[in-house]
C-alpha cells in the first residue's frame, strides 16, 4: 500500500443534502429509540430487507458465556453425543430440573455438591 492509497477520495467528501424536516424527524426518531433512517430512506430500501424484518422470529434465547473445566466439557460432549441433544439444550434441561426442586431438595443437593469427594480418608 502506498501513501496515495491513504488519501481521501473526492467522492467520499460529497455529502448528501437532506431537508431540514428530514433531519428533525431523524433526530426525533433517534431520541425515541427508533431507527434514525428517514421515511424516504426506508421507502428506498430493498423490499426483501423489509420482508425479512417483518417475518423475523423473535429470539427466545440470549447468548451466555461461562467457563467449564476440560472434564466438564468432555462430559457435556459425551452427553450430547449419547442423547443427540444440543449442549445448550442439555444445560437448559438441567437448569429446569433443579429449578423445579423445592428448597429442601436444593439445599440437600448443594450440600452434596460441597462435599469434597476428591479427598481420600486417612
Amino acid at each position: 500500500m502506498s501513501l496515495a492509497d491513504l488519501k481521501k477520495k473526492a467522492a467520499a467528501q460529497t455529502r448528501k443534502k437532506i431537508d431540514v424536516d428530514d433531519f428533525i424527524e431523524d433526530a426525533t426518531a433517534y431520541a425515541q429509540g427508533q431507527s434514525i433512517l428517514s421515511q424516504t430512506k426506508q421507502i428506498q430500501s430493498k423490499p426483501s430487507q423489509q420482508k425479512r424484518k417483518k417475518n423475523a422470529r423473535p429470539r427466545k434465547f440470549k447468548n451466555a458465556t461461562f467457563t467449564l473445566s476440560p472434564e466438564h466439557i468432555e462430559q457435556l460432549n459425551h452427553l450430547a453425543e449419547h442423547t443427540g441433544f444440543a449442549k445448550s439444550r442439555i444445560l437448559r434441561l438441567l437448569i429446569e430440573q433443579i429449578a423445579d426442586l423445592d428448597d429442601d431438595n436444593i439445599d440437600a443437593l448443594l450440600a452434596s455438591l460441597n462435599k469434597p469427594t476428591h479427598l481420600k480418608p486417612e
